[in-house]
């Protein structure tokens, strides 16, 4: 029995672009972010998909909306996908996290599996939440095709689990906006076979 599981990370934003943390603030995906995940409803729709799973937020629940249509589902939504809390740095601008937290901000572009965002979370606490919604949705999909809808963070803490691997290799892959990770498990046993798959964009390049 094989269940395939796809992360995807919802459509981008305009604070994608801009440099705001956004954090689990309520924004909406950009005109851009909606193409996006049009593009990849058009490539998931060919798949059997039997539930999709989503963060609460905004971004994430507009794009599971899109991604349900052709399999006439109803996103379910999860808190544990949620965003990481970035508590004192959420809708604050790259400039202004420079300026105020210059080592923190350091040390979380080189390996921020150690830190902790001021009165936010750590990349511990989310793996906990993250792996937690990872075996709740296994649990009740076995043989089944699923879908995640998500955020970076918690895509890169999954793939971190799923590799058998420490967050130290956080910043050594990257999550696009509505990209694709695949995740295959068999017997218990995961695989990574797809990480970051941007193909369905081309087009929009």
């Amino acid at each position: 029995m094989t269940t395939v599981l796809y992360l995807v990370r919802h459509g981008q934003t305009d604070s994608n672009i801009t440099g705001y943390f956004m954090g689990w603030s309520n924004e909406d995906i950009s005109d851009l972010g909606y193409a996006q995940v049009r593009s990849l409803a058009s490539r998931l729709a060919k798949f059997p998909i039997a539930s999709i799973y989503t963060s609460p937020l905004k971004r994430t629940y507009n794009t599971a909306l899109i991604l349900a249509q052709p399999h006439n589902l109803e996103p379910k939504i999860l808190d544990d996908l949620i965003e990481i809390k970035l508590g004192d740095w959420q809708g604050l601008h790259r400039d202004e996290i420079i300026q105020r937290w210059p080592e923190i901000w350091r040390q979380s572009r080189i390996d921020p599996s150690e830190v902790t965002f001021p009165n936010g979370e750590s990349l511990q606490q989310v793996t906990e939440r993250a792996v937690r919604a990872y075996k709740m949705i296994l649990a009740d999909n076995v043989d089944k095709h699923v879908i995640a809808v998500t955020h970076d963070a918690v895509i890169r803490v999954l793939v971190a689990h799923v590799l058998g691997v420490s967050n130290r290799i956080y910043r050594h892959m990257e999550i696009g906006n509505a990209s694709m990770s695949i995740i295959k498990v068999d017997d218990d046993r995961p695989r990574l076979t797809t990480l970051n798959d941007t193909s369905h964009l081309d087009s929009q390049r």
